[in-house]
Order: C-alpha cells, then structure tokens, then sequence
C-alpha cells in the first residue's frame, strides 16, 4: 500500500477510494499506539498556544498555559493538564503559584531544587514540583518505608481531607522517618506538612496521563488534517453551551491556519457543515430560523421544484426562486437562505432579495399565480416588469387584479419596487451583523470594511505569521478586553489590559496595553468596538505592546 508523508515525518497508508475532487484518502487511525508521538509539528503547534479543538487545553488558559510552557512530550503535557487546575493556580509559595514555579522550572528560568536529595526520585520529572498523588506516595515509601497500602492510606487520608486519618498517618509517617534514618526528625516534620500543604492542588497521575494522550491524539489530528479537524469540530458546536461563541472561535481559529469557512449555498444543500474542495461549508440547519422540520419541507421543494422547472438549483433565477420555492417554506427560512448568502451566486445583493421578497408576499394568490404563468414560461422579467403589466390590464373577474381598489393597491407596490425607500445595496456592517447573528461568524466582511483603514499595515493573520515590520498598525474589532491591576513596578496599582481582536482573516491574541498608554485610550477600547491599533513586538516576540490607539 502506497504511503503518504507529511514535512514532520509522519506518513499514513492511501487507500484505494478517491475523494470528490480526484485527491486520495488517507487512512488514519485514531489511536495513540499507531501515532508518531514525537511528531514535531504537533508539539510546534501546543506549544504556540494553537490548541483550540485541544482535549483539555481549548479554552483561553489552557492556551495561554501551552504557549507558556511550550511542552514536547506527554510528561510535560500530563504535568500542564495537572497545574492548570484552580487550587496549582491559587496555591501561591514565594509570591509565585504552585502553577508557575513549574513552568518557570521547565523552561530554565528557576533553579530545580529538592529540599532533600532523598526526595528527587519522586520529584525529579516534575522539576521538584509535587504535582500529583502518585509523588507523594513515593516520597512515603522513600523516606518513611512506607508499603503501597500505607502510602495509599496516606493518599485517600490527604485526597478526602479526614483530619482523625491525616494525625494517624502523620505519627506512622514520622516514625517510619526514624526507622530509615534518612531525614532528621525536623526534615520529616517539615516534609510531611509540605505533603499536607501539596494535597490541595495535586492530581491523580494515571488521569492526567490519560487526559494528556487523548489531548495530545487531538492535537495530532488537528494538526495532520486540520480541514476535516474543523469541520467535525463545528458538526458539532451545537452540543456545546454557547454555539455560537464555539462557531466563531474555531471559525477565527480555522482562518488562522489559512482553512477556508464559507457560508450556506442553496446549490449545494448541505443540511450540517461539510468540508467540500478544500473549503468547510456551513449546512443549511446550522443557520438560526432553520430546523427539523423546514430542512424536511426545504428538501420536498427542492425535488419538487427542479422536477417543475426541469433544471438544476444552480440554473434557478431569483424570480424563480421567489415564485416557486418561496412559499413553500416560512418566511423566517426565507429570510435565513438570503442573509446568510446562500442565494449570492443568483446575483443579487441580500437587500434587494429581501426588499422584492416583502413586496411579493403582498400580492394576492391571483395575482401570484399570474406571475407565475409567466415565469414558467421561460420568460426572461423582473418582478416590477411583471407588475407594471398587471396594472396595465384592466380590471376584470378573468384579470390578475378583480377591482379597481386592488389594482389600485398593486400600483403603489410597483411604484416602492421602482422607487425604493432606500438604498438595495449590502453594506459591510450589515453583512457582517446578520450572518453574525444567522451563524456566530462574520463570513463575507466584518464591520472594519466600512471604515478608513488605509493607515494599516498588516492584518491579524499577517501579524500572527510574523510578515510585518517590527512597528505594527492593525484596524480589528475589539473580541474582549481583560484588565488587571499591576502588582509591581513604578505602576503598581495602576490599570493595565490584555486585548483579543479579529478581522477576517482571524483572531490575534496577546495584545497589552500598559498603564501609561490605558489610562489615555480605556474610553475607546470595548468589546465590538473598531480600533486602529498601533504598537510594536515585544523583545520575545509573543506579544504586541499598544503604543497608540484610535477609534476609526
């Protein structure tokens, strides 16, 4: 069987079925025994932070966590899984959490210490750090001659916090100590309480190990077939608490790793998101408005339709679309297909749609079914064409209009068709409002569009990828804005903030905007808001650090 290798080495065996466009299919199996587990371009990617989708590691501090400790194996991973939880992040030993003290300890920037050379045997892969369960057991047996049973009492005693079984174990633990003679009485004091103090934040191993396998099985799937990783991913975003928030952070995410989402198109019909030519496609029931039960009438009148106007969707004109396929499904649905863009390759901009489908439906079901007489017979009009001959025609029983008073209604319908009340033009705040609103995601613009951005230098992904001169001028949409208090330094007390923004080509992270500069700027910078952001990289090139800002 023929193979199929990546740039990092990793190869998988081609399978004989072809995909839609021609390119082969590659045979993965999603099991940790038949992975690469030293694949550098999965460690390359956890370690930038690029773990959304990530068992364990999705939401913001498990990203910022991964890009701070940049791990390359699964003991790193497991470790990271471990102090990322609350009580290593709250447990503070000299001004600095149990959760940093680690990172800082991997990555050079701390001394690795032992306060006893008996305890580096149960220390010595945690970098000193007495992160899970398992180490507090050996450091029993090592020091205290502690059996597996005595040192799993000494677990549950520490783990279900049982003050009467913590004193039982703390006399056997100090005895034990002067049975080996390997600490002084003091040290096994001293030890012992560490211990104590390390059950509030310490893991079971066995579990991180697992957490950190299936986090790293996703990881490795993300990063060999990120396409079909997002599609899945979004498949399913429906499930989670907030939908939408999920769409547009993998959606950004996607954009980031230059994979292409695309809205809804009626031609195509999917009901969920579906990866087709290298592009992930929303589905028609992953807009709002659109259910069970409308996808099954959608799928009835399309048959029905194509089989009337014996011609393909992608053939269909608007008019048709309007006169036939229209009112067979609710108008919240309609509404859905034309703001979501769904019907754009008819030409059309989504205001005009809607503003021809508003009058449409004021028109009598005679007058309807006369338009439609035309439409199917191939005739080639617009719907004021059609109208202004319905007005042209007498008033009659056999007439499209019975009355005067209704032909009379039908004229100034015309007239708003020709004579608009406003511009039938998309605008980009528009656009990017109500597919934002329709699938979570701006997918054709985002508001920036509409504003002056010709001062800007580089976009979000160009700045991410590093093309970009060292001074950076970026016009994005505030995504959120975290503030905290300076804790030292000349600014201490002061208000600084750490900015996420967006434009369509992605989302960038790690934007700071120091005391100095936030006192000045704080009015502008909100959530929605559109900001010329200019700044410079930091010396370790993680992060942008905002000079100036301006509303545009």
């Amino acid at each position: 069987m023929n193979k199929f290798s990546f740039p990092c080495g990793c190869d998988f065996d081609i399978t004989d079925v072809k995909l839609s466009d021609g390119r082969p299919s590659i045979k993965f199996k999603a099991e940790v025994t038949k992975i690469n587990m030293n694949c550098s371009k999965t460690w390359d990617m956890i370690s930038a932070g690029n773990t959304k989708g990530v068992f364990q590691l999705e939401s913001p501090l498990g990203q910022s966590l991964a890009r701070k400790m940049k791990p390359r194996n699964i003991e790193h991973l497991a470790a990271l899984i471990s102090i990322m939880r609350p009580s290593c992040l709250e447990s503070i030993r000299d001004k600095k959490s149990v959760t940093m003290h680690y990172i800082d300890r991997k990555n050079g920037a701390e001394e690795v210490s032992y306060f006893h050379p008996a305890l580096k045997n149960a220390l010595e892969k945690t970098y000193g750090e007495c992160v899970y369960q398992e180490q507090s057991m050996q450091i029993a047996k090592d020091v205290a001659g502690f059996t597996l049973q005595e040192a799993d009492e000494l677990r549950k005693a520490i783990g279900k916090k049982l003050p009467e079984a913590m004193a039982k174990v703390k006399i056997k633990f100090i005895e034990g100590c002067k049975k080996q003679t390997i600490v002084t009485d003091e040290e096994a004091i001293q030890i012992f309480n560490w211990i104590e103090k390390a059950q509030r934040y310490q893991f079971n191993k066995s579990h991180a190990v697992s957490y950190a396998y299936n986090g790293y099985l996703s990881a490795f799937a993300k990063a060999h077939f990120s396409r079909a990783f997002f599609t899945s991913y979004l498949r399913y975003s429906g499930e989670k608490q907030k939908p939408y928030i999920e769409i547009y952070q993998l959606g950004q995410n996607a954009r980031i790793m230059s994979i292409e989402v695309c809205g809804p198109d009626l031609r195509n019909s999917y009901k969920h998101f579906k990866l087709f030519d290298k592009k992930i496609y929303f589905g028609l029931m992953d807009l709002k408005g659109i259910g069970d039960a409308v996808w099954n009438k959608m799928l009835i009148a399309l048959e029905t339709v194509k089989k009337q106007l014996r011609k393909e969707v992608a053939d269909w004109t608007w008019l048709e679309f309007l006169v036939y396929f229209a009112p067979k499904i609710n108008s919240t649905a309609v509404a859905a297909l034309i703001n979501s863009g769904a019907l754009s390759y008819m030409g059309m901009d989504r205001t005009e749609m809607n503003y021809e489908y508003n009058i449409y439906t004021q028109l009598s079901p005679k007058e309807t079914k006369w338009v439609e007489a035309f439409v199917v017979s191939g005739t080639e009009m617009r719907l004021h064409e059609l109208l202004k001959m319905i007005i042209q025609l007498p008033a009659s029983r056999v007439s499209a209009c019975n009355t005067e008073k209704r032909k009379t209604i039908v004229q100034g319908l015309y007239n708003t068709l020709i004579h608009p009340t406003y511009k039938l033009k998309d605008s980009p705040e528009w656009l990017a409002s109500i597919e934002t609103s329709l699938m979570g995601i701006p997918i054709t613009c985002t508001s920036i569009e509409a504003c002056d951005i010709s001062a800007a230098n580089c976009t979000c992904i160009e700045y991410i990828e590093g093309k970009h001169p060292k001074t950076v001028i970026i016009a994005a949409q505030v995504d959120s804005c975290h503030e905290i208090k300076v804790k030292k330094g000349q600014h201490i007390g002061k208000t600084m903030a750490f900015l996420k923004v967006s434009d369509i080509t992605g989302t960038a992270e790690n934007i700071v905007v120091f005391s100095d500069v936030w006192d000045e700027v704080s009015n502008v910078v909100f959530e929605g808001n559109n900001l010329l952001l200019y700044g410079e990289k930091s010396k370790d090139g993680a992060s942008l650090i905002v000079k100036r800002v301006w509303q545009i």
